[in-house]
């Protein structure tokens, strides 16, 4: 059994304070909301890292996540969540048909599971695109579908800052669809009911949030300049970001939204340059790209074991192949043998390959997008 009846047992124990901690630290809201008898299938937007639990603490039974399974490398800790919680482990990027196996697995004994459909957290507070299987798991798994959207995520914790601003997030289902209207449903309208419900936009709440150097570490987030359209000039510094190279300067504002006199800067917020950066690297001529980033750390990671580092060097990445190396070492890992890339945390690139698995960590500013 998956389902467990300790799980129900520290869901209720331990609910309350958990809701009372994120009120606390994130001034999160949110409805108690007592779900029908049987199996359901949440899915929720993913502006912060907190967001399983803003979903969890909403509903009146233990919901089981899925979850990355770089998860279950943390020692003692991921032994303590798989005892309470039995997260659904999960490979990013890669299609886990043991995750399926295992969501199925849940459904049939009775459980809840919970799953935000973009895989990713954003950057920018602009829904990360949806893969459309999430249709086909909703159609597997036979189950009555909610929708809960996390409104003010983004401008509390922002995934390119270190720091929380002040704020409020709130939470709530916007949506129950019911299995007979699923299968009433084209594939098609279904996607565009969930993309459309889901995506939340922090910049229309009419709230403002609140903090010190506010533009911190955006060219995590940001790779090209909307500007002159070079790579590696953009940085911040308090509530700024600056161009090196075009002497472009915005500032970013605490309703979310960028201020400055610079006539050249057109974005109006980070939803924006995020969409400008998506269409600019889809028509970007490979052919001539060479990238070079500095100070990266080279782990290896094994499913269920503490990560190795291995050596710290420099980040090259050309057409064909993507590579870290230093005086003494160097790890070249071809284009076209990696199975997906994805993106862990604030600044850590996970490199699958067909037997062994990788991180790239940075600092703070290093963008691993």
């Amino acid at each position: 059994m998956w389902v467990k009846f300790r799980h129900k047992l520290f869901f209720k124990l331990f609910r309350w304070l958990v809701y009372l901690y994120v009120k606390i630290k994130y001034n999160f809201k949110t409805k108690y909301y007592k779900l029908p008898k049987g199996p359901h299938l949440i899915l929720f937007n993913h502006p912060t890292n907190m967001d399983p639990i803003f979903a969890g603490v909403a509903i009146n039974r233990p919901t089981y996540f899925i979850a990355n399974e770089d998860l279950f490398a943390v020692p003692y800790v991921s032994k303590i969540l798989n005892y309470m919680v039995a997260p659904i482990p999960k490979q990013k990027s890669v299609k886990d048909l043991s995750t399926i196996r295992t969501s199925l697995r849940v459904v049939k004994e009775g459980g809840n599971i919970g799953v935000s459909p973009e895989g990713n957290r954003t950057y920018s507070g602009k829904l990360n695109y949806i893969d459309p299987a999430i249709i086909k798991f909703i159609r597997l798994l036979k189950t009555p579908v909610v929708l809960y959207t996390i409104k003010g995520g983004f401008g509390v914790n922002p995934r390119f800052a270190v720091k929380l601003r002040k704020g409020k997030i709130r939470g709530e289902i916007a949506r129950i669809l019911s299995v007979d209207e699923i299968n009433n449903l084209t594939d098609e309208e279904l996607y565009r009911i969930i993309v459309e419900t889901l995506d939340v936009d922090d910049t229309k709440l009419n709230q403002t949030f609140k903090g010190n150097a506010l533009a911190e570490y955006l060219e995590s987030a940001f790779y090209v300049c909307p500007v002159c359209y070079s790579f590696h000039t953009l940085h911040s510094e308090g509530n700024f970001l600056y161009c090196d190279n075009c002497k472009m300067s915005a500032e970013y504002t605490e309703n979310l939204t960028f201020k400055t006199n610079d006539t050249r800067f057109t974005m109006h917020s980070t939803r924006d340059l995020a969409t400008f950066q998506d269409d600019f690297i889809r028509s970007f001529d490979v052919e001539n790209l060479s990238y070079v980033d500095d100070d990266i750390t080279i782990y290896q990671t094994r499913k269920g074991k503490k990560r190795i580092p291995l050596f710290q060097g420099k980040l090259i990445l050309d057409k064909e192949y993507l590579s870290i190396k230093n005086a003494t070492k160097e790890l070249k890992f071809a284009l076209d043998e990696i199975i997906s890339l994805a993106i862990l945390y604030h600044n850590t690139i996970i490199i699958n390959l067909n037997d062994k698995k990788y991180h790239l960590t940075g600092n703070a500013r290093f963008n691993a997008l």
